[in-house]
């Protein structure tokens, strides 16, 4: 021991208590130059102010005490429920000591070394562990339904369970991956995201058909039969999210300024990989669906009846006055072709293409998906109906019209209006009768993307008030999805009754059993939070998303980290499974290469049951990534043991060790 040869007999032993003051317990009694000291105790000052202090802690927690069952009591005649009343109690509790709870008793718990945060699931048994301690009894009639901590542990793996499947024998946190449309061609991948631990699939039903999903659905059970030995039995469970009132741009088009289309080149600049593209003749839209690797469409008119067969080359040349050439590959249709672009170029309308004496005129281009680039100033004209969008004049901006034209009904000059995850930020100008004209505020200082498909958010305007969490489409695919799926996921949930809906409609399809997951990604969710959950302990099985892209816009970064940590604790004081989602090693994913944050950010998650990645190029080794710092942390959960270096064991415990 360090400290033996600075103590001698009769020498006195120190020990502070909560006023901060050092008081003498014991004295030494015997030093035998052993490894013990024997002491005798010592009570010459401060022990009738300590057993003071001892008393009013425990008549003030009390207190406390008796407060919070009497208004628990009143609270939960108002949220009957048939069984899980054990974690509503616990959850009202919770309630009432973030609320309730003196400042000043905090501190005299946290100062005699008692703490009450991360004791959520079992808050009423924790507090009357301490009274007891305390030697204070508290006298009433209450009922409450208090768990111990073992007790609410065993619940929330029961309840893990129930909603996503039994946990891998290495680690209790699951894996979600959100699935790609194009892995319906990539079986091989498939495979590896089950070898290196993926235990929920996601698919996103607000992209694609059934059609794709159910092939979908149909590889990853293929994949689950050849690797039945490896995986020993167990399941993937397959997440269907329901599209939900989620704005994205529908129809779109641009100024009249040249357009880039760039092919990939190599380190030397050399061209990689050609694009692929669709030169029409006719204003009619091309054959659908479109093959997957075309990326833009031409519409050309011919002059003197001109036209174009397999094998052809057109030759322009673009707006910097470089010579390119389009090499016609197929005829996909009667007036349709496709064509194979090997080298970058700059279009614009007007443009001629020639080949031998026959001249053509380039109408319109469009990217595929119909694509728009925009920076800080430029305008953006939102319309309310296709009608409109096509009476409008071609400008200096970036037209468009958007899903759910019903959600601009609150639209005010001066709202902000987020594109593209956020990427993009832009205020709104101007509301006219048929359209809104907003301007680019915001662009991370590069010149962003708009596409078909992207998504928009108008943390402003109110947008529960005019459009239900249920829409059109989440209605024509709900039987798709109680066939299907595992477990359902209902985006942009505002309040209890849009629960209740969808368990009715899930009923009608014989699906009432289906897991649920509540996705909180609106303000007017975490508004209603509270009611959430306690409407959520009425189904067989539930669980919560803390969706935090979609969140972090509506309520602002800035209160971001707040708020997921307050969605963590109020889930754990109801006993209900979390899923952490949202840019989750989304570098590691897209890069190959994870930064310092997305490491950290992964053992924040780890407080959840499920970790959600999205789709990448490197999605495979970030699963295994994930898996194996799931796992590390399984194993070192409680120790201060560092990685092995040069050989040896880090580790931090190393205070009394001697020095070389």
């Amino acid at each position: 021991m360090w400290f033996k040869n600075h103590i001698a007999k009769n020498d006195f032993l120190f020990l502070s208590y909560s006023t901060g003051e050092w008081r003498r317990f014991f004295s030494v009694l015997i030093w035998g130059g052993g490894e013990y000291i024997k002491v005798k105790p010592h009570f010459s000052q401060g022990l009738v102010p300590l057993m003071h202090d001892k008393r009013d802690l425990g008549a003030r927690l009390a207190a406390f005490y008796r407060g919070m069952a009497e208004w628990v009591g009143q609270k939960k005649k108002y949220f009957p429920l048939p069984s899980h009343e054990e974690s509503r109690d616990q959850l009202l509790a919770y309630l009432y000591m973030r609320e309730h709870m003196p400042s000043d008793l905090h501190e005299a718990m946290e100062d005699a070394g008692w703490r009450l945060e991360g004791q959520e699931a079992h808050l009423i048994d924790a507090i009357e562990q301490v009274l007891a301690y305390l030697r204070t009894r508290v006298d009433g009639g209450w009922e409450l339904r208090k768990m111990t901590r073992k007790e609410a542990k065993q619940l929330l793996h029961k309840r893990a369970e129930a909603v996503f499947g039994s946990p891998s024998s290495v680690r209790p946190t699951r894996i979600m991956v959100t699935m790609d449309e194009a892995w319906v061609d990539e079986p091989g991948l498939i495979e590896r995201l089950l070898l290196y631990g993926m235990d929920i699939a996601r698919i996103n039903c607000a992209y694609g058909s059934p059609e794709t999903w159910e092939a979908l659905v149909a590889i990853i059970r293929q994949a689950e039969k050849q690797l039945e030995q490896q995986l020993q039995g167990r399941r993937c469970r397959i997440y269907m999210d329901l599209p939900g009132p989620k704005i994205r741009v529908d129809r779109l088009a641009v100024n009249a300024g040249p357009m880039k289309l760039s092919v990939k080149k190599n380190l030397y600049g050399e061209p990689m990989e050609p694009l692929f593209g669709l030169i029409s003749f006719s204003s009619s839209p091309p054959p659908s669906p479109l093959p997957r690797d075309v990326s833009f469409l031409w519409q050309l008119t011919a002059e003197d009846g001109a036209t174009v067969e397999e094998g052809d080359k057109l030759l322009f040349t673009d707006v910097r006055g470089k010579k390119r050439k389009l090499r016609v590959t197929e005829q996909i249709a009667p007036s349709c072709f496709k064509v194979l672009l090997s080298r970058t170029a700059y279009v614009q309308k007007g443009m001629k293409l020639r080949r031998g004496s026959a001249s053509f005129t380039l109408c319109s281009v469009l990217f595929i998906p119909m694509k728009a680039f925009v920076t800080v100033g430029t305008p953006l004209y939102i319309y309310f109906d296709d009608a409109a969008f096509a009476q409008a004049q071609n400008g200096c901006g970036v037209k468009m019209t958007t899903t759910l034209a019903k959600a601009w009904r609150n639209v005010r000059a001066g709202d902000r209006l987020y594109l593209n995850d956020g990427q993009i930020a832009a205020r709104v100008v101007k509301v006219h009768e048929r359209h809104v004209e907003a301007k680019v505020v915001a662009d991370g200082g590069k010149r962003k993307a708009i596409k078909q498909g992207t998504g928009i958010h108008l943390p402003d305007s109110f947008l529960h008030l005019t459009v239900p969490p249920l829409t059109d489409r989440d209605l024509e695919w709900i039987p798709f999805i109680a066939r299907w799926a595992d477990i359902v996921g209902l985006s942009f949930v505002q309040a209890p009754h849009d629960l209740r809906k969808l368990y009715h409609l899930l009923a009608e399809q014989g699906a009432g059993s289906l897991p649920v997951i509540a996705k909180i990604e609106t303000r007017a969710a975490l508004h209603n939070f509270v009611r959430i959950l306690l409407e959520g302990l009425k189904f067989p099985a539930f669980g919560v998303m803390i969706a935090r892209g979609d969140l972090a816009l509506e309520i602002g970064f800035e209160h971001l980290a707040a708020a997921q940590n307050d969605v963590l604790a109020l889930c754990r004081a109801a006993h209900i499974p979390v899923i952490w989602a949202t840019q989750v090693l989304e570098q590691m994913a897209k890069k190959g290469i994870p930064s310092r944050a997305e490491i950290s950010d992964v053992f924040v998650g780890k407080q959840a049951q499920c970790i959600m990645l999205n789709k990448g190029r490197h999605i495979a080794e970030a699963v295994r990534l994930l898996s194996s710092l799931l796992e590390k942390e399984e194993r070192q959960s409680g120790s201060l043991a560092m990685p092995k270096t040069d050989g040896e064991q880090m580790n931090l415990l190393n205070l009394w060790e001697d020095e070389g």
